[in-house]
């Protein structure tokens, strides 16, 4: 599946986009740990002081935000083409 990384999480991945193989049954809490485990700094940006998706993390699966989706990050990703986060940014 297609990763969209946007803002701050492009640099610190080097690319706007990656691809990841996730097996059969995978959610979103899933993809996250094999994001961190690829690139390890994404751990600031993207997680709370908990653990959890912080909440200034946007996360859409194929465009719906998985704070809307009845399972959250336990939703499953079977069938899924894109997911693009989008951190928190300022300016003005």
């Amino acid at each position: 599946m297609q990763v969209g990384l946007y803002a701050t999480l492009r640099p610190v991945v080097g690319s706007p986009r990656v691809e990841v193989s996730l097996p059969q049954g995978a959610t979103v809490a899933d993809l996250l740990d094999e994001l961190l485990r690829r690139w390890p700094a994404l751990r600031e940006h993207l997680l709370d002081e908990r653990g959890a998706l912080s909440r200034h993390v946007n996360l859409l699966v194929d465009g719906r935000g998985t704070r809307w989706l009845p399972e959250g990050t336990k939703t499953s990703l079977d069938g899924v083409e894109r997911v693009d986060v989008f951190p928190a940014v300022a300016g003005g």
